[in-house]
Order: structure tokens, then C-alpha cells, then sequence
């Protein structure tokens, strides 16, 4: 995933979590991504809850 290509500017730890914000929607591809759990995705509306 891409994704850790760009947590890797952030230091030299092994183990990161991923959160994408998004108020209008997440593609299928990211949808999968979460089902698998490599990454956690936060709508709008989960920061309201």
C-alpha cells in the first residue's frame, strides 16, 4: 500500500496506524483496505458520534 511509503518520512518505527478522514465518501478500493485492516477510515459523521 502507499501508505507506508509516505509513514516512512515519519520516523523509522515498524509499526503504524493508518486513518483517513473523508466527509464525502471512500473509494472501493479503500473500502477493501479496511475490511482487510490496513487502514481505518472516519467519515464526518463518525466524528459526531
Amino acid at each position: 500500500m502507499i501508505f507506508r511509503d509516505y509513514a516512512s518520512v515519519f520516523g523509522k518505527g515498524n509499526n503504524y496506524h493508518y486513518y483517513i478522514f473523508s466527509k464525502g465518501g471512500f473509494t472501493e478500493g479503500l473500502l477493501q483496505a479496511q475490511e482487510r485492516g490496513e487502514v481505518r477510515l472516519i467519515t464526518l459523521e463518525d466524528l459526531y458520534k
